[in-house]
C-alpha cells in the first residue's frame, strides 16, 4: 500500500520534531502493511514556506535514515497545498505526488472564496490533477447559504460577472478534480461530523484513496488503530488512482 498524505519529514511543518520521530513514524506504517510513502508538508506561505527542492532534499535525508535504520519503507515528495490567494496568484511552485500528475490541495476549513476556485483551476491549467485532502472536515464543501445580491453584486465589479465559484463536491469532480478521505475521520478522531460526513461520501463512493494524514506517531497510531470499514479497506488497498494520475511506475509492489 501507499499512504499518499502524510506529514513525515521532520521540522517542516506541524508534523515530527525530528528525525527520531520521523522514524517511530516511519517504523509504525511498515507494520502496518505500507510500503511507500508520499511526504507532504503543508505549504502555506507566511506559516510553513516549503519548497520543491527542500522537500526533495528532506525525504532524500530522511529515505537515508530509514535505510539505515532497515526500515522497508519508500518515500517519494509531494506538498499538501492551501489554496488561498497566494498560490492562487502563483507564489508557490507546484511540485506533484511522486512525479506523478497529482497534486494534494487543502481547502479552507471554513468559509468559501474565489481564491479555491482560481487555485484549482491553476493545477488544471498545467494539466494536472488536483487531489483534494479530506473534504469530510472541510466547510467549504458544504452545502452554502444562497448568496445575497449585495454580494453578488461585489463579484460582479471585482471580476466581470456574478457567478459564485462552485463549491459542492459534485462541482469539483465535474472540474477534474479528485478525492482523498483521511483514515481517522472513520474513527472520529476529528469528531462526530467528520465522522458522519465520511461514512455518507464512502457510502456514495465518492472517495478516489484514502489517507493517513498523520502527524505524529500517536496521532498515526490512532488512525490506524482498528479494523476500517470493509469498503474503506478495498479502497485501501486498490484506490481508484491509475495511470490517468500517472502512478502506474508505483504500482506492483508498493500497493
Amino acid at each position: 500500500m501507499i499512504d499518499l498524505h502524510c506529514h513525515l519529514l521532520p521540522g517542516v511543518d506541524d508534523g515530527p520534531a525530528d528525525i527520531a520521530a520521523s522514524l517511530a513514524m516511519a517504523a509504525l506504517l511498515a507494520e502496518h502493511g505500507y510500503r511507500s510513502v508520499c511526504c507532504t508538508p503543508h505549504c502555506i506561505c507566511g506559516a510553513y514556506d516549503n519548497t520543491p527542492p527542500g522537500v526533495c532534499a528532506a525525504v532524500s535525508e530522511l529515505q537515508a535514515a530509514l535505510d539505515r535504520a532497515g526500515i522497508p519503507l519508500r518515500l517519494v515528495p509531494g506538498m499538501e497545498y492551501y489554496l488561498d490567494e497566494f498560490f492562487a496568484g502563483g507564489a508557490v511552485d507546484i511540485l506533484p505526488l511522486g512525479g506523478s500528475r497529482l497534486v494534494l490541495v487543502e481547502a479552507p476549513m471554513q468559509g468559501t472564496g474565489e481564491a479555491v476556485h482560481e487555485g484549482i483551476n491553476r493545477v488544471l491549467r498545467q494539466r494536472l490533477i488536483p487531489l483534494v485532502a479530506h473534504p469530510e472536515r472541510c466547510g467549504f464543501f458544504l452545502p452554502q447559504k444562497p448568496e445575497g445580491a449585495w454580494r453578488r453584486l461585489q463579484r460582479r465589479f471585482a471580476k466581470g460577472n456574478d457567478t459564485p465559484p462552485p463549491t459542492g463536491l459534485e462541482q469539483w469532480r465535474e472540474m477534474g478534480c479528485l478525492f482523498q478521505g483521511n483514515l481517522g475521520s472513520f474513527g472520529g478522531i476529528y469528531g462526530t461530523s467528520a465522522a458522519r460526513r465520511a461514512g455518507e461520501l464512502l457510502s456514495r463512493g465518492f472517495y478516489d484513496c484514502l489517507a493517513s494524514d498523520g502527524h505524529s506517531a500517536d496521532h498515526l497510531r490512532a488512525c490506524l488503530q482498528g479494523p476500517p470499514p470493509a469498503e474503506a479497506r478495498r479502497l485501501m488497498e486498490s484506490p481508484r488512482i491509475d495511470e490517468a494520475g500517472g502512478f502506474q511506475p508505483l504500482r506492483g509492489s508498493d500497493w
